[in-house]
């Protein structure tokens, strides 16, 4: 796969591009590395330069961060991106049979990394925090991009499609959310120093001195929970995603965020209520619209 040509197709022709990525084969790491691990520098580097080296200013006010400390924001909105990529994906999967789709967590990782890179190549305009507004307005293209591949690639009726989306979206800022208050329990210390990143072991792993994170390659959906794992000076945060064992309701399978300070849980159940009811306003709309 050749990520220029990948992420170009996907961005401009994603209708086409879908069935294509449908067909091929992929894993955790293959997703990840380094397709994933490239794309999620972006924003991440672009944002260290604007906040730093150009800061935001206006009405005779300017502001640049200090350069250690955006040292810290970069590998914490790196770190996040990642995590967040692969919470989607698990959601996506996890979701799919209340939407009549396939559960499959392997799509929903290809839903989440390939329909995320408009908004990711986006991240360029952070160079320009004043231009910075431009990187939302591809996230909401980023989203139609996604919508276009539900169907393709979770096999969801496509009149499902809408709510379908609409959950994934609150779940995934509930998600956001969570993960921010996380990311605050271990943000680099003033003194601390970027070192080289690399890749190790079976698992997708990047590490710094000041964080790393690891996803385990062998989260699959036959009951083998799948972790994300932030690893600090200041201690650990583990994101385990834990599906339905087989032949137990969808419903069963939660996420986890456990930290020194302390645990968060999400229950699927909580998610699957909101998808009907979802599904039961839409269904409302469409008869309106009759």
């Amino acid at each position: 796969m050749n990520l220029v040509e990948r992420a170009k197709a996907i961005s401009l022709s994603p209708a086409t591009t879908w069935p294509v990525i449908d067909a091929e084969k992929h894993d955790a790491q293959s997703l990840f590395v380094p397709y994933m691990l490239i794309l999620a520098a972006i924003p991440a580097v672009a944002g260290f330069i604007g906040m730093t080296m150009i800061g935001v200013g206006g009405f005779g006010f300017s502001f640049k961060m200090p350069f250690v400390s955006g040292l810290g924001m970069m590998v914490t909105t790196y770190i996040l991106s990642l995590v967040m990529t692969f919470v989607f994906g698990w959601l996506a999967s996890t979701l799919a049979p209340t939407f009549g789709g396939q559960s499959n967590l392997e799509q929903g990782l290809k839903l989440a990394v390939f329909g995320g890179t408009p908004m990711m190549l986006a991240g360029v305009f952070n160079v320009l925090p004043a231009l910075s507004f431009v990187g939302l307005l591809v996230a909401l293209y980023s989203l139609y991009v996604m919508y276009l591949g539900l169907p393709v690639l979770m096999k969801n009726p496509k009149e499902k499609t809408i709510p379908y989306m609409v959950v994934l979206i609150i779940a995934s800022i509930i998600g956001g959310v969570l993960l921010s208050l996380v990311s605050r329990a271990f943000t680099p210390s003033m003194g601390s120093m970027m070192g080289g990143a690399g890749m190790r072991g079976s698992d997708a792993t990047i590490s710094t001195p000041m964080g790393e994170i690891k996803i385990n390659k062998n989260a699959d959906l036959n009951g083998t929970p799948g972790q994300a794992t932030i690893t600090t000076p200041a201690g650990n945060a583990v994101i385990t995603t834990t599906p339905a064992a087989p032949g137990t309701p969808t419903d069963s399978a939660t996420m986890t965020i456990q930290t020194p300070k302390g645990e968060v849980k999400i229950d699927m159940k909580n998610m699957e209520a909101m998808a009907k009811q979802m599904e039961a306003m839409s269904k409302q709309m469409e008869q309106n619209k009759k």
